[in-house]
């Protein structure tokens, strides 16, 4: 990749991994010291090591995805079809004030003929609506549109959301 946003991608994923790197390493030290001398304070540390280390593998696997998004399409933003799934991200302009019915029809504008291009790659068929594959990022783009991660994953025949949403009472 000779582009400044690959080059950005490529340092994003050697520092994910570089980071994965290191606290398997501090997890490790800090396991031997639990097995030499359990108590509770280690064990402690040792859950919030692991947690540390499956955010960090997350991180990988999101610079990993946009990396090979930017290789395959040579762009930032769009939706591709890997491994069992899909993932890739799209940039929307949605208005303050825009009502739910109306933002996730901006969304299915943008979103649902690519969605569909990579489940028809996948051989699936779609199990909801493009919104619900969907998860908002934090900010805007330098031209003020909502960043929008895309994820979803290929069970038995149906591409199915991937993307775990707020907690809903029934």
């Amino acid at each position: 990749m000779t582009s400044p946003d690959g080059e950005m991608l490529e340092r994003e994923l050697a520092d994910a991994e570089e980071a994965v790197r290191r606290l398997r390493a501090t997890n490790s030290e800090l396991a031997q010291q639990f097995r030499d001398a359990p108590t509770e304070e280690l064990r402690e540390l040792l859950k919030r090591g692991a947690e540390s280390l499956a955010a960090k593998r997350d991180q990988v696997e999101r610079a990993r995805a946009a990396r090979d998004l930017f290789s395959r399409t040579g762009s930032l933003l769009g939706v591709i079809a890997v491994e069992g799934g899909v993932t890739g991200t799209i940039a929307v302009t949605i208005g303050a004030g825009t009502s739910r019915m109306q933002r996730s029809k901006l969304i299915e504008e943008a979103l649902g003929a690519e969605l569909q291009r990579a489940a028809d790659e996948l051989g699936a068929t779609l199990a909801t609506s493009a919104e619900r594959f969907t998860r908002e990022r934090p900010g805007r783009d330098p031209e003020g549109r909502t960043l929008l991660d895309v994820t979803g994953r290929v069970e038995g025949d149906v591409l199915v959301p991937a993307v775990s949403g707020p907690l809903r009472r029934a």
